[in-house]
This record gives C-alpha cells, sequence and structure tokens, in this order.
C-alpha cells in the first residue's frame, strides 16, 4: 500500500513539473531576451517647426539610437559613437533631413547594438510651433511717441498683451545716420522709455518678440511696426495781436489769452451778457496748424468752437457743444486735420435758452505739429 501511495505522489509531482515547464516554454523558445541601458537625460525643446534633443547614452554596447514620431510613421537612426559615459549629444529634427510641422509630438527612443539587442522605449512629448502661432502675435501697443529736447524721443508703452511676449526690438538711425537696433526683456521695458539722439527725418520701426514656451530654441517676431513720432509743438499764437467781442473789465481784457502765462491770474473773462463771445488771434502770416489747446474754467463755456479763416469765412475745425456734461477737463487738447490760416477764432456761441456763458479762459495755444 505504502508503495503505492509512493509511485501515485511521484506522478503527481512529475507531472506537475511538465505543466509548469509548459507555461515557460513560450518565454524561452527564442532564447533568452537582453536588455541594453534606454537613453538618458532626454530633454526635448521647442522650437520653429524643429526641435533639438538633448541625450546621453550610458551603456557602452550602444551602437545607434531610432527615434520615431506620428506613430512610427516618421523615423530617424542615429549612430552611437564612442564616447564617455556621461557626454551628451544634441540633434536638430526639422528644416533639414527631416521636416516637421507644427503641432504636439510624442516621440519615442529606442537604443540598440551591434547584435540588435535593444533598450526598453523611452517616451517624451514636445510641442513644435510654426505659422499658426506666429498668426496670432500682435505688437505691444504703443501709446504714444513724442519728440523730446535734444533729438530725443519719449516712448509710452502699454502692457504686454500676453504672457509669451518676450521683449522688442526697436530700430532707428541716430543723428551720426547710424543704423541702431536695440533689444530690451518685457521685464527692461519701462514707460515712459528715452530714446536718445534719434534722428527723426528716419524711420523708426519696432517689433515685439515671443517666445512660447522658457525653454523654445527660437523666438517669435511680430512685422515691423512704424512708430509715428509726434513732433514738439511749434506755438504759432503766443504774442499774436488779438481781438475780442467783449470783456468783463479792464484787467480781463482777451489779450490775456495769449500772454504765455496759463493761470487765473491772467485771463479773457467776457460779460455777463448772454451774447456771442469771441476772441480773434491774427498768426502774423500763413501757417499750417493742426491743433491747439485751452486752460479754462469749465463754468460758462459750456459749447465752442474753434474756426479758421478761409478767404474771409470762419469755417468750424473743431465743436464742442455742452462740454459741462461731457466732462470735459480744464486743460483741453485737442488735434485736427492740417490747415492752412493766417486767422483762427475762439467762439462761444449764444445759448438758447437764455444761460450763462461768459467765458473764462486762462489761455488758448495754436499749434503745428509735425508727425514723423
Amino acid at each position: 500500500m505504502k508503495k503505492l501511495l509512493l509511485v501515485i505522489c511521484v506522478g503527481c509531482i512529475l507531472g506537475s513539473c511538465t505543466e509548469m515547464n509548459d507555461k515557460h516554454e513560450s518565454y524561452f523558445k527564442d532564447g533568452e531576451i537582453i536588455y541594453i541601458g534606454r537613453v538618458d537625460s532626454l530633454k526635448l525643446f521647442p522650437g520653429n517647426e524643429r526641435l533639438l534633443l538633448q541625450y546621453q547614452v550610458s551603456d557602452p554596447r550602444a551602437k545607434n539610437l531610432n527615434i520615431s514620431w506620428l506613430q512610427g510613421k516618421e523615423s530617424l537612426e542615429l549612430p552611437v559613437p564612442v564616447h564617455q559615459p556621461d557626454e551628451t549629444f544634441e540633434r536638430y529634427i526639422g528644416k533639414n533631413d527631416k521636416t516637421i510641422a507644427e503641432g504636439s509630438y510624442t516621440f519615442k527612443f529606442v537604443v540598440g547594438d551591434e547584435k540588435e539587442h535593444k533598450s526598453v522605449v523611452v517616451e517624451s512629448n514636445v510641442n513644435v510651433y510654426g505659422q499658426k502661432y506666429q498668426s496670432r502675435l500682435t505688437n505691444r501697443p504703443l501709446i504714444s511717441a513724442e519728440e523730446a529736447i535734444g533729438n530725443n524721443v519719449t516712448l509710452q508703452w502699454a502692457g504686454a498683451t500676453s504672457n509669451d511676449e518676450f521683449g522688442i526690438k526697436l530700430r532707428y538711425t541716430n543723428t551720426a545716420g547710424d543704423v541702431i537696433t536695440e533689444r530690451y526683456k518685457s521685464d527692461e521695458i519701462i514707460s515712459p522709455m528715452t530714446i536718445p539722439d534719434v534722428k527723426l527725418t528716419d524711420s523708426m520701426t519696432y517689433q515685439t518678440l515671443y517666445l512660447p514656451e522658457p525653454t523654445a530654441i527660437d523666438t517669435f517676431f511680430t512685422v515691423p511696426q512704424k512708430v509715428s513720432i509726434r513732433s514738439l509743438p511749434i506755438i504759432v499764437s503766443r504774442g499774436k495781436t488779438v481781438t475780442w467781442s467783449d470783456a468783463n473789465n479792464a484787467s480781463s481784457y482777451g489779450s490775456n489769452a495769449v500772454d504765455g502765462i496759463p493761470t487765473n491770474a491772467s485771463r479773457w473773462v467776457g460779460d455777463g451778457l448772454n451774447n456771442e463771445h469771441w476772441i480773434e488771434i491774427d498768426l502774423g502770416g500763413t501757417h499750417s496748424i493742426n491743433a491747439f489747446q485751452t486752460w479754462r474754467e469749465v463754468v460758462g463755456d459750456k459749447s465752442f468752437r474753434l474756426q479758421v479763416n478761409d478767404g474771409g469765412t470762419w469755417v468750424d475745425v473743431v465743436v464742442e457743444d455742452n462740454s459741462l456734461a461731457a466732462g470735459l477737463p480744464t486743460i483741453y487738447y485737442r488735434e485736427f486735420t492740417s490747415v492752412s490760416t493766417d486767422k483762427v477764432r475762439y467762439l462761444i456761441p449764444q445759448y438758447n435758452p437764455v444761460a450763462d456763458n461768459r467765458p473764462r479762459l486762462w489761455e488758448i495755444e495754436i499749434y503745428s505739429v509735425t508727425y514723423y
């Protein structure tokens, strides 16, 4: 009986071993699988229709690196030369042997040796940028550019419109005729910004620089935009001959409004009647004018006109009605289409119904302004 049990046990053990071998046989039928070291220290840097690979291969058996993307539809095999284990390799993809369009990609890397042993697959994602990204870029808004004393130009910048903004590039000519190109990082842009020694008659342009990612290898530029520089205004009215419709008293004549003192201490004040009030300035010759400024008390002259003499006829160039309700400031500046004239008139119309239209004008200046 004992012998019979022993035979049965041995048979079971042998049967079990056979089943276990059957289960593992498929793994050994092609021989033992040998892996070599995978790619190390892998970094992918995005660019403009290209990217930069940085990697290390520490396994001395490595002979090649296979790179594939687009689910294997595109691939590239790079040789791995004899090197130090910590040596870093670089390779650009795009705009050379392998073009790469704008988009998001998953790259796969497999290291191989001369016996066709492979490493495990390493995957890494990267964005590639191009025309679509470029088309969305806009220049940082430039609020104003004004001539300052000594051939300087003062630039007033608005804030950046995108977190991708990297800076601006400014190009102009100095008074010696040299073309100057300056770059300013976004955190270096101050407002106002003074640009020295500018030749105003030559073009000044700027571009905004964008970096789509902090690690990007390419900077994107907007189309150059011309800077319209406003010249220092030439005052053509100060101290000129003035006539006026009326005055409150002998200390408030219309001539006070062109004496260069824009304060309450020297002003033109009209009478208290609800008539038409005006001050006429003879410019002493024909001038091309396109701007004016007043300093006034916004009390009586709720409506006003700036008029120019056109062959003996007064023609409106600026009209403001009910400026008190419109909230116009005490210091009022306005530009208009350039016109040539020898006389200008500041007119406060008669109000209907009767209301206080008494002018209280501290100063008025008529300008000739040039834009370069």
